[in-house]
């Protein structure tokens, strides 16, 4: 499974799988995130999930955040940070293909 590997603004490595956009359940839960009520704060939970797909590499994104941020991991925080690696795969995903 081939990986795209990066760094966000705030210094997080990140690798996560090049086929994430091809996942229907990942796409939904981005599209439920996207909407207004609970419903798109959990679709949001679910999204991170599936963009690591690995329990550690989550878990390892929240521990790292959770250090920048005095032991709190901010919502706020978690959305810029899952913005920049989506848009870094979908660079990288773009460049792949030419």
């Amino acid at each position: 499974m081939a990986k795209i590997k990066g760094t966000t603004a705030s210094g997080f490595k990140f690798s996560v799988d090049a086929e994430v956009f091809k996942d229907w359940r990942f796409l939904k839960a981005v599209r439920r995130a996207n909407g207004e009520g609970e419903d798109s704060f959990e679709a949001g939970l679910d999204m991170v999930a599936y963009l690591f797909n690995d329990s550690k590499e989550e878990e390892r994104f929240y521990e790292y955040l959770a250090q920048k941020h005095g032991g709190r991991v901010p919502v706020e925080v978690v959305g810029k940070e899952v913005g920049e690696i989506m848009s870094v795969i979908r660079e990288k995903s773009k460049e792949a293909k030419n």
